[in-house]
């Protein structure tokens, strides 16, 4: 445990208390978020200690803290009440769709009145949603009060999609703008009804799509059990890098840095860890420019959800022949995750000097390799060992 640091019961005490308050909920939610570990009656003595050893200053740990235009989200979750909402959508693509739609004045302003600008909204899946979509918490937006037409902050291309399709034009056009969003990793999401009962409860459903329901205390604590991954929001700066990690590491304030709407490149949080292995679908001979001789296009990693780093590719990819797919994971092969990154990298090493093995194999620049089912096997099994073998 840090000692506690040297400061006065003035301005520092107060500035730790009412951050803790104010933006946690309590001490016990700040110690929780941060995974600092202090009894109950020693929580406030050890505060300073641990935020000076985390954060450098009680000055920078303010500044990270400061109110903004808008609510930050573990402040929004944390409020009484809770600045959370539930919405369904067809389909959670913030890179196109950079709002939360209306059919009407009326319901926008009733959203408006029972909400404060950073407001999160929580997405589920619902009608035209693909069938692994349809009744799971599939992303989650935040929403400041900027209010236009739905086709101020939607891509140009989804716009005419939209107003094509007999069923949705005209549709949703009072809107409000999203501002930053993650998308729920596959490997975590929850069904609605176990996610939000009270909100979801007989009676309610009819009312979620169209004008959104206030999320409880307990519900929108869940939110701290998935793992997220930020995207883009149409309309927005882009995301260069964003990687998965636990809701309260992604929604924490950045201890290196404000958290900001700027590019910006991440590294996936350290925790457990899954391998993988990627395979190109589509004709290996025309991407090459060579025949394959029957050996496939693969990418050998880890990450704490492969399926979201195969997600990431294929976002990368145009529509066309070519599509990336989990061909091996922790996953999906019913493995616990590797401990820790180290563990997973020795795991990744030994995969990639079996798939670089001639003649069978070869390698086509980093992670990328030409392989024949066999030795991308034995690549699989070798890595597995490796990792778990793996000494600290």
């Amino acid at each position: 445990m840090a000692k506690a640091a040297n400061f006065t019961q003035g301005g520092d005490a107060q500035a730790i208390q009412r951050i803790a308050n104010s933006y946690y909920g309590s001490y016990r939610n700040m110690f929780e978020v941060h995974g600092w570990d202090a009894p109950g009656n020693k929580m406030m003595i050890s505060a300073p200690g641990l935020i000076v050893r985390d954060y450098g200053s009680i000055q920078r740990f303010e500044e990270l803290h400061a109110p903004g235009e808008l609510m930050s989200p573990m402040e929004a979750i944390y409020s009484d009440p809770p600045n959370v909402w539930l919405t369904s959508f067809y389909g959670f693509r913030p890179e196109e769709w950079g709002l939360l739609g209306f059919a009407d004045e009326g319901r926008r302003k009733s959203f408006l009145d029972g909400s404060r600008p950073g407001v999160l909204v929580v997405v589920y899946g619902a009608g035209k949603a693909s069938k692994d979509d349809l009744g799971q918490v599939i992303g989650i937006q935040q929403c400041s009060h900027r209010l236009g037409h739905t086709r101020q902050f939607m891509a140009p291309h989804e716009w005419d999609a939209k107003e094509r399709d007999p069923e949705r034009t005209g549709k949703w056009n009072f809107a409000v703008k999203a501002t930053r969003a993650w998308r729920v990793t596959p490997e975590s999401r929850m069904d609605v009804r176990e996610f939000a009962p009270k909100a979801t409860s007989s009676g309610a459903w009819q009312h979620i799509g169209a004008r959104g329901v206030r999320l409880s205390r307990q519900e929108a604590l869940n939110i701290l059990n998935l793992d997220l991954q930020e995207v883009d929001v149409y309309g927005e700066n882009p995301i260069i890098g964003s990687t998965p990690g636990t809701a309260k590491e992604i929604l924490a304030p950045s201890k290196a840095g404000p958290v900001s709407q700027n590019p910006f490149v991440t590294r996936e949080s350290e925790g457990p860890k899954h391998l993988y292995v990627l395979t190109l679908r589509g004709d290996a001979d025309v991407f090459l420019g060579e025949p394959a001789r029957g050996r496939m296009i693969v990418k050998a990693g880890f990450s704490k959800s492969p399926q979201t780093r195969c997600d990431d590719h294929n976002r990368a990819l145009p529509r066309g022949a070519y599509r990336w797919e989990v061909l091996y994971s922790g996953v999906l092969s019913g493995f616990d995750p590797h401990p820790s990154s180290n563990h997973a990298k020795a795991g990744e090493r030994a995969m990639q000097e079996v798939l670089c093995r001639q003649p069978a194999g070869a390698s086509l620049g980093g992670e990328f390799f030409l392989a024949g089912p066999d030795l991308i096997d034995e690549a699989w099994q070798k890595g597995n060992l490796t990792a778990k073998d793996h000494k600290q």
